[in-house]
């Protein structure tokens, strides 16, 4: 009976968590949508990583749809500083990619090889954007410094979140119909992961460190305290 009962706990905390990855998902591309995408984008990666941070922690008080609604409202015009430099990227990207097609022999060779990776680093370097943002109540500039030297500082860091994702790109891939369930959820759950994992070896005073030692956790952005 014991193990049957904790056999069927561990399906139910799956079960908890594909609901919330779901959830958070949804409202993911429904505040992307209410900024017009382009001012949406940012204030709900980082909204949504925010969830996630706090699902993870098992800090989530007040419901993912109230969490959300309040970091996308108090956090949208600090996550769409912190989102400028990577819409330039990302734009700076897609007109690459056009002239592409219009290359040949060696220069299309070593400028898609180019494309690749400054898209793999705005990649690395976003992701630990939206994570120190949730963790440390800092301003855009601060956060995006921190975040464009992480990626390059840990580098086992980066290359395990890089195969974890191309793992994930590869899985949506085969089935298109999760994107819309729980496909950018999961990005930015991972993602958040192995970020946080890191700053939490990093820093003394990250919040689970400061758990394990007993003590008050530092402000976040997530927790709003």
């Amino acid at each position: 009976m014991i193990a049957e009962a904790g056999w069927a706990g561990r399906v139910m905390s799956w079960l908890r968590v594909i609901a919330a990855l779901i959830v958070v998902n949804l409202l993911f591309v429904a505040g992307t949508i209410v900024g017009l995408v382009v001012l949406g984008f940012a204030p709900a990666a980082l909204a949504a990583t925010a969830c996630l941070t706090l699902l993870r922690d098992g800090e989530l008080e007040t419901g993912l749809v109230r969490t959300f609604a309040q970091a996308y409202r108090a956090q949208f015009w600090r996550a769409n500083l912190i989102g400028v430099p990577f819409g330039v990227i990302a734009v700076l990207l897609a007109l690459d990619t056009t002239v592409l097609p219009a290359l040949n022999g060696p220069v299309a060779a070593a400028l898609a090889g180019f494309t690749w990776v400054v898209g793999a680093g705005a990649l690395l370097a976003f992701a630990a954007a939206l994570t120190v943002a949730v963790r440390y109540d800092e301003r855009p500039g601060p956060v995006l410094r921190y975040a464009a030297v992480l990626p390059f500082t840990s580098p086992v860091m980066s290359l395990a979140l890089l195969v974890t994702l191309a793992v994930i790109g590869v899985a949506l891939g085969l089935l298109p119909m999760l994107v819309p369930l729980v496909g950018f959820a999961v990005v930015l759950f991972v993602a958040g992961w192995f970020v946080d994992h890191r700053l939490a070896a990093l820093d003394p005073d990250h919040p689970r460190a400061a758990d394990r030692r007993g003590e008050p956790a530092p402000v976040t952005a997530a927790s709003g305290r």
